[in-house]
Order: C-alpha cells, then sequence, then structure tokens
C-alpha cells in the first residue's frame, strides 16, 4: 500500500497515463476509426461524423499533449528544458495538433461540405467547365492532405516521446 501511496503522489503514473491516452488515441482515431466511418456509412453521414468527431480528436490531442509536458517527471514542465531529446517531440506534436485544430481541420470541414454542396446540386449547364467542382476538389485536397500530414507528423513524434521516455526510465533519470 505504501508503493501506492508514493507512487500516486508522483508525477509519473500521471504523465504514463496522460502519454498512453494520447498515444492510443492518435492511433486509434488515425487508422481504427476513420478507417472503418469510412468503409461503413455513406459518404454524406461520414461527413457530418467527421465534421463532429475531428474538431474533438484534435483538441484532445492539444489536451493530452500539454497534460503529458505538465506531468513529466520529476518537476512538471520544468523538467523538459533539461531534456531536449524529450521536448522536441512534445514541441512537435502540439505544433501539428494546433495547427490541424484551429487551421487545416475548419477548413477542410468547410470544404467538404462545399464539395458535397456543389455534388449534390450539380447542374451541367450551370458550370460548363466544371471550374466550381474542379477548384472545391482543390481546395479539399490540399487542405485535407495538410491534415493527414500533420497527424502522421504528430504520431511518428508521439512515437519517437516514447522512445525518449523509456530511455529516461530505464537510466532512472528524471524519476
Amino acid at each position: 500500500m505504501d508503493k501506492v501511496l508514493k507512487g500516486a503522489s508522483s508525477l509519473l503514473p500521471y504523465h504514463l497515463l496522460a502519454y498512453g491516452t494520447l498515444l492510443g488515441t492518435g492511433l486509434f482515431q488515425s487508422f481504427v476509426n476513420t478507417k472503418v466511418c469510412y468503409r461503413v456509412l455513406p459518404m454524406k453521414e461520414f461527413i457530418l461524423l467527421q465534421k463532429q468527431l475531428f474538431p474533438i480528436y484534435f483538441g484532445a490531442q492539444v489536451g493530452l499533449t500539454a497534460l503529458t509536458a505538465a506531468t513529466h517527471p520529476p518537476y512538471s514542465i520544468f523538467s523538459l528544458a533539461k531534456d531536449p531529446w524529450s521536448a522536441a517531440p512534445l514541441i512537435i506534436v502540439g505544433i501539428s495538433s494546433c495547427l490541424n485544430w484551429f487551421i487545416y481541420g475548419p477548413r477542410t470541414t468547410s470544404a467538404s461540405l462545399v464539395r458535397r454542396a456543389i455534388q449534390v446540386n450539380e447542374n451541367p449547364d450551370s458550370d460548363a467547365g466544371g471550374s466550381k467542382a474542379h477548384r472545391a476538389n482543390r481546395n479539399f485536397a490540399r487542405n485535407h492532405a495538410m491534415v493527414i500530414h500533420l497527424n502522421a507528423i504528430a504520431v511518428i513524434a508521439t512515437v519517437l516521446y516514447g522512445f525518449s521516455l523509456s530511455a529516461t526510465l530505464m537510466d532512472g533519470r528524471n524519476i
């Protein structure tokens, strides 16, 4: 019981839980949830679900990155200043997540809704050259590619942080 109480008063268990949740959420959303929803749902419902889900995911990614940094043992975020190999991946995850949450996620959602509206209401006579549809598709593709790439960078950086964390734990430093 003393070990449990000692552990509860340390930042380490909270750090491990925050990091594990960050990694698990990123992997699940990227490789399971999105793929299954895309295959199973009709496009309209898929877009509506993503519109609701991705802001929550990106916000959680930002929050969990901050929580992981704030619980870095032994002295919270101040410990990261002495550990650039741990700080760098978390900074990358934070920046990538913020870009997706505040910029590219909303742009992708808007572009997908515009693109879908043009496809549904498409009148061949009104857009003879297909320029509206082409611009909408290009805008969506560009923003969606940024979301995908930034998310991939964040997931890779999260995994790299895990290697840095495990090296720290194996060395017995900063615990």
